[in-house]
């Protein structure tokens, strides 16, 4: 019996929205990684008393939602009461044995029509009165709210409502790029044939819910990466930013159109500099950390089902703190364009050395990791005399200053010598 509940629950891995892995909980000591601060969407917040001033948001949004598709509220209603029972499925039994079907109805179809809204009101180049409503007064509170893992809505009802409207289905997709490109800021981010991400392949990806398909679109779907690493010893250990300048390995921004979770080192063919790692640039801000905290809480819950990595943000997160040891390692990655954000260096310290301490280590990290160790085995005395040089250099440029003006001074006095004779 046990068994067949155990299975039974792996198999809902894919459709379930999770709770927030306990684990994870200690990250930086604040709930606002978990906790929406605007708008509760689905049982797990509901009814909370900070965000009840929302609801009469949602029947209108509701309302416009239906007026827009051209169909009424009860046929509307109507389609989402039909698939409640397996949107119940979905969330921990605890949390909606306090609704009636067709108060659980009501709310799957009231927030996932202001959900649609919204994401059609980020797009809309003339929004209205609701629109403006529900995005230039909420700022980034929303932005964090509806991408927190506790707060999110099966796809099989956002995508029922999208039958109805195919403007909002659009939309969506469009809403899930336009916040995914909010991770990247790099000098060639600019123009369509620098977009890193597209809307192309989302469509035939059915994912549990929009963080699950933001994660998608950041992180790849954790298939083995084409490197070649037969015979390669992973490891797992700390080389900062500085550090690896300092045994010639170069930090570079990816330029190429890819995800979040691209990463790779070449050490092959690179006489100067030795070698380079080659990260997806980040946008760090208050928004953009609470998807890479939730992205990650995500893997943590569903990583089983990939056939190799599924933990290929919680990757990309650990090996940027790996490289941020000082202050000085995230001066470096901003001189490098591969972190940008608004936060000062301590707080970009902080916030990475915090949420590592919580993650799982992924293939990818220890893939990452120990081609440089093998790096630095391979290349024992080339890394040697780089060192010497990169931490030397001014002294050296000063040394040979001060050398060529000794030179020039005895060739003046050779010269005034061989004048007086």
């Amino acid at each position: 019996m046990k068994n067949a509940i155990l299975e039974a629950e792996f198999k809902k891995l894919e459709t379930k929205i999770h709770r927030f892995p306990p684990g994870l909980r200690a990250i930086e000591n604040n709930p606002r990684y978990i906790e929406p601060s605007f708008v509760a969407l689905g049982p797990y917040h509901h009814g909370s008393p900070h965000l009840r001033h929302t609801e009469d948001v949602k029947h209108a949004a509701a309302h416009y939602f239906c007026e827009q598709s051209g169909h009424s509220v009860e046929q509307v209603y109507d389609k989402i009461l039909s698939i409640a029972d397996q949107a119940r499925s979905c969330y921990d039994d605890d949390a909606v044995a306090r609704f009636s079907d067709a108060k659980f109805a009501e709310m799957m179809f009231l927030d996932g029509c202001f959900l649609l809204c919204y994401a059609y009101a980020e797009r809309d180049e003339q929004p209205g009165l609701l629109e403006n409503q529900m995005t230039l007064s909420t700022g980034p509170c929303m932005l964090r709210d509806i991408f927190l893992l506790e707060n999110q809505l099966p796809w099989l009802v956002l995508e029922a409502l999208m039958t109805f409207s195919t403007s909002t289905s659009d939309s969506i997709y469009w809403f899930i790029v336009d916040n995914a490109e909010c991770f990247y800021i790099t000098p060639h981010a600019s123009g369509s044939e620098f977009q890193r991400v597209s809307v192309d392949g989302l469509r035939s990806y059915r994912p549990a819910h929009l963080l699950g398909l933001l994660r998608y679109l950041c992180g790849g779907s954790g298939d083995p990466e084409p490197d070649k690493h037969e015979g390669l010893q992973l490891f797992s250990l700390s080389s900062s930013a500085i550090e690896l300048a300092e045994i010639g390995i170069e930090l570079i921004a990816s330029d190429r159109p890819s995800w979040l979770a691209d990463m790779s080192v070449q050490t092959d063919h690179q006489p100067f500099p030795f070698g380079q790692l080659s990260l997806t640039p980040l946008f760090l801000n208050d928004f953009t950390a609470c998807w890479l905290v939730n992205m990650a809480a995500y893997e943590a819950c569903v990583s089983t089902k990939y056939p190799s990595d599924g933990f290929l943000i919680s990757s990309y997160i650990s090996l940027l703190a790996m490289l941020i040891d000082k202050e000085e390692d995230v001066h470096e990655l901003r001189a490098k364009h591969i972190v940008q954000s608004f936060f000062s260096n301590k707080q970009v310290l902080a916030f990475f050395k915090d949420i590592s301490r919580h993650l799982r280590l992924g293939h990818r990290y220890f893939l990452i990791t120990g081609k440089i160790e093998q790096f630095k085995r391979q290349r024992r005395v080339r890394i040697g005399l780089h060192r010497f040089l990169y931490n030397n250099y001014k002294t050296i440029f000063t040394l040979l200053s001060i050398a060529s003006v000794l030179v020039g001074i005895f060739r003046t006095l050779m010269s005034l010598k061989e004048h007086q004779q």
